[in-house]
Order: C-alpha cells, then sequence, then structure tokens
C-alpha cells in the first residue's frame, strides 16, 4: 500500500507539472507573438526555444514554427526559415498559408516547399469475392444437353496489404498481396437420371500490379485501377458433394423414387489443377480521407486467362482422390476459367515528405 501511494504521488505530481509547464508555454507563445508585432525580431527565437523542446502542444508548435519562420524571413535568415518551415510542415504535413490574412512573405516561401507523398502504405485490405466459371469444355460424363454441369456463384474472400508509388503527378504504381478464397458450386446431370451437387474452393496467394490514377479532389478522391495479377494455387478442395440417382416408377401417377448415394464429403483436389494462373484486372473506387490518411471503397473484376484444371491428370486414376472424383461421386473436372467480381474496404496511409521543391 506505501509503494501504491508513493506511485500516486509521483504520478500526481508529474501531471501537476506538466500541465504548469503547458500552461507557462501558452504564456511564452503569447508573449512571443506580441514581441513579433512589436517588431522585436530578435527575441522572439529566445521565448520559443526552450518550449519547442518541451512544453508546447501539436497546435502550439505549429503555431511557433509558423511565428519563427515568419521572424527569419524578415531577418533575412532564410537558411533557418526553410529549417523552421521543414518543421512545422512534418508536424502538419497539410499546412497551407492563409492568402487572405498571412503577410506575402510565408506565402511565398511556402510555394517553395510540398509534402506531396511519394508512396502509399495500404496497411490492411480486405473484401469478398464472387466468382462464376467461364466454361472451355463440359466433361460432364453424359456430354450431351439432358446432361450438363451448371456452376453457381459463391461468396469467397481477400485479405491483404499493399503499396503504391507515384510515377508521375496523379498515375501510380501499385502492388498487393493477397491471401484469397475463390468458391464455385456445381450441379451436374447425368442422362437425366443421376445428379451431383458439390462446392469447389480454391485458396490462392495473388500479386495483384495495376496502374492507378487517381483523382484528387478533397475529402473524396475518386481512381480507376488496371494491371494484371499473377496468381500461385495453394489448395483445392471439393467439399459438401451430394450425389442421387433417380429411379423412374414403372406406374403411372406414381412419383420417381430418388436413391441418395455417399460419396466423402471433401475431396483434396490440388495435384489435379495448375498452380500457376494470371488474371487482367479492371476497377474503381474512392478514396475517402479521414485525417492524413484514407479509408478506400473498391470494386474490381479480374478475367482468369487460363485453364485451371490440369489436363492430364484429368483421368488419372492412380491416387485416391482421382478415383473418388468418379466413382461414387460422378464427377469429371471440366476445362474452365475462374472470373472474379470482388468488393474491397482498406486502409490506406501516405508516407508524407516535407521537401524544398525550388
Amino acid at each position: 500500500m506505501k509503494y501504491f501511494l508513493i506511485i500516486f504521488i509521483l504520478l500526481f505530481f508529474n501531471s501537476v507539472m506538466t500541465v504548469f509547464a503547458q500552461d507557462q508555454c501558452a504564456v511564452a507563445l503569447s508573449e512571443a507573438e506580441a514581441k513579433y508585432n512589436q517588431g522585436r525580431l530578435y527575441e522572439v527565437s529566445g521565448i520559443l526555444e526552450p518550449c519547442l523542446s518541451n512544453g508546447f502542444t501539436k497546435e502550439e508548435k505549429v503555431r511557433a514554427y509558423r511565428l519563427l519562420t515568419l521572424t527569419y524571413l524578415f531577418l533575412d535568415y532564410y537558411q533557418e526559415a526553410d529549417d523552421s518551415y521543414l518543421k512545422l510542415l512534418q508536424l502538419s504535413p497539410e499546412f497551407e498559408p492563409n492568402e487572405e490574412l498571412d503577410p506575402m512573405e510565408i506565402i511565398i516561401h511556402a510555394s517553395k516547399f510540398t509534402t506531396k507523398p511519394k508512396y502509399y502504405l495500404t496497411l490492411a485490405k480486405g473484401g469478398l469475392s464472387f466468382s462464376h466459371a467461364n466454361v472451355l469444355r463440359d466433361y460432364s460424363l453424359s456430354q450431351s444437353s439432358a446432361g450438363t454441369s451448371a456452376y453457381k456463384s459463391m461468396t469467397g474472400f481477400h485479405l491483404g496489404l499493399g503499396a503504391e508509388m507515384v510515377l508521375f503527378q496523379n498515375l501510380h504504381l501499385s502492388g498487393e498481396l493477397f491471401l484469397s478464397q475463390r468458391k464455385l458450386h456445381m450441379r451436374d446431370t447425368h442422362w437425366d437420371f443421376y445428379s451431383t451437387n458439390l462446392d469447389i474452393s480454391h485458396t490462392e496467394v495473388e500479386l495483384p500490379i495495376m496502374l492507378k490514377y487517381n483523382f484528387f479532389r478533397g475529402k473524396i478522391n475518386p481512381f480507376v485501377s488496371g494491371g494484371v495479377s499473377p496468381e500461385f494455387l495453394l489448395q483445392s478442395n471439393i467439399n459438401n458433394i451430394d450425389g442421387s440417382y433417380r429411379q423412374p416408377s414403372d406406374t403411372e401417377g406414381i412419383p420417381d423414387e430418388s436413391f441418395p448415394v455417399q460419396p466423402r464429403p471433401k475431396i483434396a483436389t490440388t495435384m489435379m489443377k495448375h498452380r500457376f494462373n494470371y488474371s487482367l484486372l479492371l476497377g474503381g473506387g474512392v478514396n475517402y480521407k479521414i485525417g492524413l490518411n484514407y479509408l478506400v471503397f473498391e470494386a474490381r473484376y479480374s478475367n482468369g486467362m487460363l485453364n485451371v484444371t490440369d489436363e492430364e491428370m484429368r483421368w488419372r486414376e492412380d491416387f485416391n482422390e482421382g478415383r473418388d472424383l468418379k466413382f461414387p461421386t460422378g464427377h469429371v473436372d471440366d476445362d474452365f476459367k475462374i472470373n472474379n467480381l470482388s468488393f474491397f474496404i482498406g486502409f490506406v496511409k501516405p508516407l508524407y515528405k516535407p521537401r524544398k521543391i525550388k
């Protein structure tokens, strides 16, 4: 209890001293501004310097460095004016002089500097994907209009991060790294007497590389993008397999009977797929400004360019998965590509770099 009381007293006095120091520095800032207005420029820096190292709040530091910049400009200390203004921009990268109220000297001086970021970090980005199959060739066992495979979209996901760099003004080059899952549901019917339902799942690593054009307009900044995405398959599975066959009734008016089969609930199909693929990308969205950072909302369409099925592995039965797909599941992989519509939300942090440009 005694030690707790000592720690409490020390923390209390530290808080009191901090508040006292801040109050003293607020007085010092007002005094320095009064000296500047009186034309006693040589006294300004001496009043401000002790509090710049410890005592000012962030807002007060911005005011102090602005005052120092003006003071040094009027004293013709241009190097010191540059140093003060750079420190101001490091604290407040989007600071701009008031063209109606500020002296022309600091307005002209500010035009010689920029804080425009050269790089942007996407610290987190995720979203949902909706895949659909572009069937190149149907390998349904019946291969007829009465028996064919039909694919439906299922919801997958993307999770990742990225970065982008400025190439020229508003044109950026972006690169991302995603862990993605693409999912499809397939129903396959054979000669109208046997049907199979199953889910196809592909887990991949994606590396989208895109050109991005930004329309900087303030708080809401639209953009468009396009590029290519190499994709590396980590795992492919067929899940939730449900098969049944129908036996026609011999008696008119009595419904046909349906008999379920019990294939394996999950079959790994990674070795039956191509491990490398790539997609062409087209997208757009908005960057919504929050403070110095952005929330990004994006829609993106990817067009798969290569067949996902390894043709040489389609008919092989020298491994369990190949046999289990065909019997009792009754499934043979089609040749198909996967296209994808994705919706993202992410957090982007610009890396501001205050610097002199003239």
